[in-house]
């Protein structure tokens, strides 16, 4: 079906549209790719089989990743084991000026995938985005007093994208090339 999916879960909408960018990249390296998100009853029909490499992505919300990412990669270790794979970890505290703060977000991004037996190739902590003007009231004043706390913008009456969508290309492009020998393997054979 796809040689490389990439599966996301996400909580307001960003892991996804990196999960999209991340395919759309893979797409135009020749590669089959499709972003689907984990709770979609799409997963039952992947064939793994054809599967060269393998993307996932989560966001952390409260110092945890979202229960259905945990859930998937349980689920699916030995598969996602098995090629080259990596995993992409969406936060606030990715942007932050404090290396204290980064540093706390690559550390639970891989213990996420440690303590569900995953040995991704790679992990990344992508920066978010704060959606201040699609946020309810007390979402949007945790958030503002969060964002002081980083040293981001509080002023709640725009949106700040803080994704490195060069980041977001340069995973793509480095997983393409470990999909790549699988490939031409996958084509020998």
């Amino acid at each position: 079906m796809y040689d490389v999916p990439v599966f996301y879960a996400t909580t307001e909408g960003q892991t996804r549209r990196i999960a999209e960018r991340l395919a759309a990249d893979l797409r135009a390296t020749g590669l089959s790719s499709a972003a689907m998100d984990m709770t979609s009853p799409e997963l039952d029909q992947v064939d793994w089989s054809a599967v060269r490499a393998v993307l996932v992505g989560a966001s952390i919300h409260g110092s945890t990743h979202q229960k259905e990412a945990g859930d998937f990669i349980a689920r699916y270790a030995p598969r996602l084991n098995a090629v080259p794979s990596a995993f992409f970890s969406v936060s606030m505290s990715a942007a932050s000026a404090d290396v204290r703060t980064a540093a706390a977000a690559e550390n639970l991004a891989r213990d996420f995938v440690r303590k569900r037996h995953w040995r991704p190739d790679r992990v990344d902590c992508v920066a978010g985005r704060l959606a201040f003007t699609e946020y309810g009231w007390l979402r949007r004043r945790i958030m503002r007093m969060i964002s002081k706390t980083m040293g981001l913008s509080a002023d709640t009456s725009r949106d700040y994208e803080f994704t490195d969508w060069m980041q977001v290309d340069e995973i793509a492009a480095d997983v393409a090339a470990r999909a790549a020998p699988q490939r031409a393997c996958a084509l020998a054979g």
